[in-house]
């Protein structure tokens, strides 16, 4: 069953994040680059030699899928957090920060789809109430 990260107490979320981050060695405030977090979304286990595929993280990022920070010049990161998002949430946890949501495909299981929004132009991501700390560079 897929679980609709807008609908989770805002207390469980804060709890499920940071068990993610726990079980991830993600650290839920600090910026990482497109390399680190390809790196990251790989299982703890899986990780030793392997590096992740950062051709398909720049996919999901173009396409709207995964959360991020863009910092000009092309540049982008990823907060712990949005790393902890997706990996509980998958595509779905785009709609805690901010994204399109008409991006994201229809629950499998039969639960509402989300709206199509108003659009056009570059989509860029609100950052509003996500983050519960401060954030630091990589």
């Amino acid at each position: 069953m897929t679980i609709d990260p807008t609908r989770i107490d805002k207390d469980q979320l804060h709890e499920l994040r940071h068990s993610v981050a726990r079980a991830y060695d993600i650290d839920p405030h600090r910026q990482y680059g497109e390399r680190a977090a390809a790196a990251l979304l790989i299982p703890p286990g899986e990780r030793r030699n392997a590096s992740g595929d950062v051709s398909t993280l720049k996919r999901k990022r173009r396409a709207g899928k995964i959360p991020h920070v863009p910092l000009g010049d092309g540049s982008v990161a990823y907060l712990g957090l949005m790393l902890c998002d997706f990996l509980a949430f998958g595509e779905r946890s785009i709609l805690l920060w901010g994204g399109d949501p008409g991006s994201i495909p229809a629950d499998p299981e039969g639960g509402p789809a989300p709206h199509q929004g108003n659009g056009g132009g570059r989509k860029h991501m609100a950052m509003t109430g996500a983050s519960d700390g401060p954030v630091h560079q990589a």
